[in-house]
């Protein structure tokens, strides 16, 4: 940047400038702050458009954050032509020599706003960890586990690998449940009482359907049966709740069906 374009920046940046753009840059942040806190409250009031009001928080931060930068400069600043275009070449310049990592993972995070791979509610598996996705950065996507660990992956990693997303943005999802019965047994049986098992769990989607298929494994030289269960549960967060669930009724369910008829 010229001398001379540095001295006029150095003219327009006065004290009442400076207090200007704080006050513009805290009216941003506490305007973000109300919108984040109206639509938690909308998700809790209704549960069923708590994802798509989850997935509209990224962007709508985007928004606030950008038209508050084009506020200052164009509105309180006002900086002649020829300093915001050696402000925008300088800035480029650095930006791509510094912080290269960083710039990589905010244009990951623009690319994800307008092409998501997965949105906010979803359930995702990505690099060993699964869960949900609870918050959404421009730098950086973090998710909620089953184990209640808190994983942060930069979002330049997602354009790199493949993510596996269980439901894409519906609130409910398949789950996947495998019940081990010893050989021999009543296959079609135990099969139908599984199936029955999943059904009754009240927390199955009963408008999905409920399917059971069988397989053959060894476990330490014995042959075992494995029935594996699909159903979808009602909301994401219900996945390992209902996985117990059906794996307790069927197998309470199949113990009862072996038992000896009293005589």
């Amino acid at each position: 940047m010229e001398e001379q374009t540095l001295t006029q920046l150095l003219t327009l940046l006065s004290f009442r400038h400076l207090v200007e753009a704080l006050v513009v840059v805290a009216l941003a942040a506490l305007l973000i702050r109300g919108v984040r806190f109206m639509l938690d409250t909308l998700a809790e009031r209704y549960p069923r458009a708590r994802l798509q009001l989850g997935q509209s928080y990224p962007a709508i931060r985007l928004l606030v954050w950008t038209a508050t930068v084009v506020f200052i400069v164009l509105v309180i600043v006002r900086p002649p032509d020829t300093v915001i275009f050696a402000m925008l070449g300088s800035l480029s310049l650095a930006l791509g020599l510094a912080a290269q990592d960083g710039i990589r993972n905010l244009i990951a995070g623009v690319v994800m706003i307008f092409n998501p791979p997965f949105r906010t509610g979803d359930m995702i598996q990505f690099g060993g960890h699964y869960g949900e996705v609870v918050r959404l950065d421009l730098s950086a996507t973090w998710l909620q586990t089953f184990d209640d660990n808190t994983v942060m992956i930069p979002n330049a990693e997602f354009l790199k690998g493949a993510v596996a997303n269980s439901n894409s943005g519906a609130l409910d999802e398949m789950v996947v449940i495998p019940v081990d019965l010893p050989w021999p047994c009543d296959i079609a049986e135990a099969r139908a009482i599984a199936a029955d098992a999943a059904r009754a769990s009240p927390y199955c989607y009963l408008k999905k359907p409920v399917a059971v298929a069988v397989s053959q494994r060894f476990e330490h030289g014995q042959c075992v049966v494995r029935l594996t269960i699909k159903a979808y549960v009602v909301d994401v967060r219900l996945e390992r709740v209902m996985a117990s669930d059906i794996t307790e009724r069927a197998l309470e369910a199949i113990e009862r069906a072996a038992r000896p008829a009293p005589v």
